[in-house]
């Protein structure tokens, strides 16, 4: 009876451990684009694969000009693909809520979705802009590094 337990007991711990594993996220680094906006600006994205066809993703950000408002988008591969998606000039495929660099230039945003949006060439790069003027884009952090 015991060895019954201990059995189960190792199993479900089995289970359990390899439900952790496929739900650990990948992070992605982003990198600093060359203009003069947010120089110290920098970041991570972090994509979990959710239940039923679900994605999460956690823009932690830094450098940012503390009190200024930003947005962020997936794009997808733009006409201009290359190896650098972030210099792809792609569409938008999904936008993550608005938000605001705190006193420290520090932001967190978080996106649920549908993974069918940023799955393949729909999600290529994750853009960060300034609210105040999309076409500012401090930071890009590339998700899929070859079109197709």
């Amino acid at each position: 009876m015991n060895a019954i337990k201990i059995v189960l007991g190792l199993t479900a711990a089995l289970t359990l451990g390899s439900c952790t594993m496929m739900n650990k996220p990948t992070t992605y680094t982003f990198k600093h684009k060359a203009i003069e906006a947010d120089p110290a600006a920098a970041g991570v994205a972090s994509v979990s694969l959710g239940n039923a066809g679900m994605s999460t993703t956690t823009l932690t950000l830094s450098g940012l000009t503390p009190g200024k408002a930003y947005i962020s988008h997936y794009h997808a591969f733009g006409p201009a693909s290359s190896n650098d998606p972030c210099a792809s000039n792609g569409p938008v495929t999904v936008g993550f809520p608005n938000f605001t660099a705190d006193a420290m230039g520090m932001a967190t945003t978080v996106l649920s979705t549908d993974m069918a949006k940023i799955a393949g060439d729909a999600g290529a790069y994750i853009n960060v802009h300034y609210a105040s003027d999309p076409s500012t884009i401090p930071i890009c952090a590339p998700i899929k590094m070859v079109k197709g």
